[in-house]
């Protein structure tokens, strides 16, 4: 599995837009081979902090959809929005690791 966490900094506006756009780029993402999943994700007392975190069968499912048009096109509605770069850290995870 290929792991993508990203970190974006918005103004007000968009932290507030920021879980619907969540769900837009996991529908656009969804149609790539290799989508395994996105998750919002909210560090534990920084509420204004806005990541997420999206998964791939492959690295190289994960480069498809970091280049497609799909995506262009759902950053740019967040380009009204900015209040800094968006940070993002690409993990190769392993197999999980059960209890039963």
């Amino acid at each position: 599995m290929f792991v993508i966490l990203v970190e974006h900094f918005f103004d007000a506006q968009g932290r507030e837009r920021f879980p619907t756009w969540v769900h837009r780029i996991g529908s656009a993402a969804s149609r790539y081979p290799g989508f395994i999943d996105i998750q919002q994700m909210t560090p534990l007392g920084e509420p204004d902090r806005c990541c997420f975190m999206m998964s791939f069968e492959t690295p190289q499912d994960a480069q498809q959809w970091i280049t497609s048009s799909d995506r262009k096109i759902v950053l740019a509605l967040m380009e009204p929005y900015p209040r800094g770069e968006h940070h993002a850290t690409r993990w190769l995870a392993g197999e999980s690791w059960s209890s039963r």
